[in-house]
């Protein structure tokens, strides 16, 4: 007999959860995606492939739900392009409101990027049908034992409870009524779409509750597991505070792919499904074995972090100190801190990505094109983070020490600063560490620190700052909400006086004017405001800056006068003339369609992941940050260079047209996050090469650019590059001044242009030879002086104390110094003493037979001299370091030290 679609899929799920043909196959989570998807399109949804984790709307951080992409047809269903749909969605909820970030490694079923199983109706069907088809494909396709199942619903949602009970034959004892912050979704702004929802739980046993009597579903336990959520959306919030009925409700239902695959394959938890175990296992090679059971939730962390981590850097998105590339720059270091105490000192998430790659990339082909790059982004950030982790943590277990020591159970905000301004570690990282520990963290007293920290820097740029403007009220002459800016076709106009104020800029008087329309282009968008002038009759200002304030245009004119004179020259004269530099101008222009250039060459070049960080379009120069995990080489700055050129020397046609925001990201825009953009935006193209949404002025055609070339290659910060050009008569000024340069140089090396490179490198080779022969010299003579304080060591109780001085080198010499001691010291302790004017620095050494022994350590030497002598001390058991003033508190320092080792030898 002839099976049915159904009957087909829950034969397969039995013979999955018999176990068929191994392990894998056991109601595997390809399994579970591809049938959940293949039951829904027979429900006649359509099925709609992942959309990016970047979402369309830049005020969102990820995509952190499977209804993102779908949003705008809930209160618009009449335009969306299909009734029903079913998708499975990547989310990453790492940010935000809907971050799960801190329960991440302290529950077993919370992820930051996990796989939302999602079917959609966009006013089609409503609750019956949303409800039938999720208790036909849990329990008779996938065989979920129905007896285990509870649900719950809205508490006023009658019509859930009734379906559920009567429809289902769900006993009531097992359908609870909950409040709004279980079962009710939305508004997700002040007014907006909202409704009931309704969730299916999943009793996985007594053993793994909380042992409460009220333990139930809605318990923060492991027991009862939220496994698909259904929601309602069926009115909509009124500013009023009134639920207005939707005349076509919809239904958004969410399912976390690896909680279902948890239930199925029937294991401890989320991270031992099929869809984690192999990158859980590949995190876990990096412990020590006889510490794997300890680190559990640190492995657990470790492996969730990285496949958030491969996910998003596979989309593009880079570390970085702000916005989303913050949040990827946090995960990684959250999952090298966790993994610290357990020994693991070296990269270890690097390697993880292969197993990402292998256990998911059949599903998502893009993180098998970007492996390599994104094995080399982690690397570089593992690396750099290390160095800090290293030191933050040893500081933050001393403030840990202190504050329990004082019998305090906050670590101060003061604390909290200097380790994040001192030694860069993190804050999130200091309050979550701290929480481990049973402590808390006083972050109003961080906050204090952080913003009189911002207070002083403002002081110092205050001083330092000949712009700084003393404002007053505008004086209004009429009631005006906007200016109109008319500079994209015109250069001048003819325009009325609406408002104006004196301004104190520096040491001068200036006056500021707002015209009620101007051809001034207002600085923004790190384009620099126009120049140029305005005419009140006979008399003619230079305009000094334009600028924007509340929809109105400003002009600072250089005009030193008093508030009663320029009114009366503004109210004799009811029209003035705007006139826009046009050299400047075009100089301006010139510079920002070269960065529009730039920057599509720099993804072109090195990937898609490239994306703006900050810009500066003068008329000189132009200046363009962006995000990249790495220096460019010589020949990748050739190339962008090339690109660029290849461009201006088409001369193709630059084009600018006002267009939906949709219809822009549609066609292709690069927006940026976190900026607000209206229905309405300003698309800019160049030909097929670029097309950014853009609000500044341009040229007509990329042959007017004349000529571009890169001066500058350079770090930011973590992540972030710079690129520094030139271009028209200033790219030739530039390659002129480099010629001349060239010529010169040839000169002094005493050789001609063409042969300046090997002339150069033998110089250099020769200077070489002459260092290492002096660096030979002074070893030895460094080697004598250790072998001398050796021979002149101290026998205190048994101990030998060797005392080092020296007025050469630095610390790092000195440390390498103290390293070659300790290896020839036996039982003893060592001080060594940096004498220099500027920083001098005391060493304490201790060997590692007296560490052995837990007789000594160097950073409880450093720490008690420190506080015996008031001078900050610290560091490793084997070598700590003291700030002192000068060669005679080293002189008490080894005193100190003789009676630390009589007494405890």
């Amino acid at each position: 007999m002839k099976l049915n679609w159904i009957e087909q899929m829950a034969q397969r799920g039995k013979e999955k959860k018999a176990g068929s043909s191994g392990g894998k196959s056991r109601f595997s989570g390809e399994y579970l995606a591809t049938s959940y998807l293949e039951f829904f399109e027979q429900k006649k949804h359509t099925i709609v492939p992942s959309a990016n984790l970047v979402p369309d709307d830049p005020t969102l951080l990820f995509t952190a739900a499977g209804m993102v992409p779908f949003k705008s047809y809930y209160s618009d269903p009449d335009n969306a392009p299909y009734p029903m749909a079913a998708s499975v969605q990547k989310c990453l909820r790492a940010g935000g409101k809907q971050s799960d970030l801190e329960n991440v490694g302290r529950t077993l079923r919370h992820h930051t990027f996990f796989e939302m199983l999602g079917n959609f109706s966009f006013g089609d069907y409503f609750k019956k049908e949303a409800i039938d088809f999720a208790w036909e494909l849990s329990c008779d396709v996938w065989a979920f034992d129905s007896n285990r199942i509870w649900i719950s619903v809205y508490e006023d949602d009658d019509e859930a409870f009734d379906l559920w009970a009567g429809r289902i034959g769900i006993p009531k004892k097992r359908i609870l009524r909950l409040g709004k912050a279980h079962n009710f979704w939305g508004p997700v702004g002040d007014t907006g779409v909202c409704g009931p929802s309704s969730e299916l739980h999943y009793d996985t046993g007594e053993e793994r509750g909380c042992g409460k009597k009220s333990c139930a579903p809605g318990c923060d336990c492991d027991r009862y597991i939220e496994f698909w959520n259904l929601v309602f959306p069926q009115f909509f919030y009124t500013e009023s505070g009134k639920y207005d009925p939707l005349p076509k409700p919809g239904i958004d239902t969410g399912m976390g792919l690896e909680r279902v695959a948890f239930i199925k394959q029937e294991v401890d938890d989320n991270f031992h499904t099929d869809l984690f175990l192999p990158i859980r296992d590949a995190v876990a090679r990096a412990v020590p074995k006889d510490r794997v059971t300890e680190a559990r939730l640190a492995i657990n962390v470790g492996a969730d972090h990285v496949r958030a981590l491969v996910f998003a850097l596979s989309e593009g998105i880079m570390p970085a100190n702000e916005g989303r590339g913050y949040v990827l720059r946090r995960l990684l270091r959250r999952a090298l801190t966790k993994m610290h105490p357990f020994g693991v000192r070296e990269p270890f998430l690097s390697p993880a990505v292969d197993a990402v790659v292998e256990t998911m990339g059949s599903r998502y082909p893009e993180i098998r094109q970007r492996h390599d790059v994104v094995k080399d982004i982690i690397t570089a950030e593992e690396e750099r983070f290390l160095v800090t982790v290293e030191q933050g943590l040893d500081k933050l277990e001393d403030v840990l020490d202190r504050t329990r020591s004082k019998k305090k159970k906050t670590i101060s905000g003061t604390d909290a600063f200097v380790l994040y301004d001192t030694y860069g570690f993190p804050f999130e990282l200091t309050k979550e560490l701290a929480e481990d520990a049973g402590l808390g963290v006083d972050e109003k007293g961080y906050v204090a620190e952080m913003d009189a920290q911002r207070e002083r820097g403002r002081g110092r740029s205050f001083h330092a700052n000949a712009d700084a403007v003393e404002e007053t009220e505008f004086v209004k002459i009429r009631a005006a909400e906007s200016t109109e800016f008319r500079g994209y076709t015109d250069l001048e106009c003819r325009a009325e006086i609406v408002a104006f104020r004196r301004v104190i800029v520096g040491e001068r008087s200036a006056v500021e004017v707002v015209p009620d329309h101007t051809v001034f282009y207002p600085e923004g968008g790190g384009q620099v405001s126009d120049r140029g002038t305005v005419r009140f009759g006979n008399q003619v200002f230079e305009v000094i800056r334009v600028f924007r304030r509340n929809g109105l245009i400003v002009h600072r004119l250089d005009w030193d006068i008093d508030t009663g004179g320029a009114e009366d020259v503004i109210h004799s004269n009811k029209k003035v003339q705007l006139t826009v530099d046009r050299t400047l101008r075009r100089s301006t222009e010139r510079n920002h369609t070269a960065t529009h250039l730039l920057h599509a060459a720099l993804r072109k070049t090195l990937g898609t992941h490239v994306s703006q960080a900050g810009s500066l379009v003068a008329p000189d120069r132009l200046r363009f940050d962006f995000h990249h995990h790495h220096g460019l080489s010589n020949d990748e700055v050739r190339r962008i260079q090339e690109i660029v050129n290849d461009n201006v020397l088409s001369d193709t046609e630059v084009s600018a047209k006002v267009v939906s925001y949709k219809k822009a990201i549609d066609d292709g825009a690069m927006a940026l996050f976190g900026e607000k953009y209206g229905d309405k935006v300003r698309m800019v193209t160049i030909g097929e090469f670029s097309r950014e949404l853009c609000g500044g002025t341009h040229l007509r055609h990329t042959g007017e650019v004349g000529a571009f070339v890169v001066t500058h290659e350079t770090a930011v910060a973590a992540g972030v590059r710079r690129i520094e050009a030139l271009t028209g008569l200033g790219a030739l000024s530039y390659i002129d001044g480099l010629l001349e340069g060239q010529r010169e140089l040839a000169e002094l090396l005493k050789t001609s242009p063409d042969d300046l490179v090997r002339r150069a490198r033998a110089v250099l080779d020769e200077n070489e030879s002459m260092k290492r022969k002096l660096a030979e010299r002074d070893q030895e003579a460094t080697g004598d002086r250790l072998r001398e304080a050796l021979a002149n060591a101290q026998d205190i109780s048994g101990i030998r104390l060797v005392v080092y001085r020296t007025d050469d080198g630095d610390l790092g010499g000195l440390r390498k110094q103290g390293d070659l001691l300790r290896s020839n010291l036996g039982r003893g302790v060592g001080l060594l003493f940096l004498d220099l004017e500027k920083k001098p620095t005391v060493l304490v050494i201790v060997s590692d037979s007296l560490l052995e022994e837990g007789t000594f350590a160097a950073n409880a030497i450093a720490t008690s001299a420190g506080e015996k002598f008031s001078f900050r001390g610290g560091g490793k058991k084997h070598m700590a370091q003291l700030g002192v003033a000068g060669g005679e508190d080293f002189e008490n320092i080894v005193g100190f030290v003789r009676t630390m080792l009589g007494e405890g030898g």
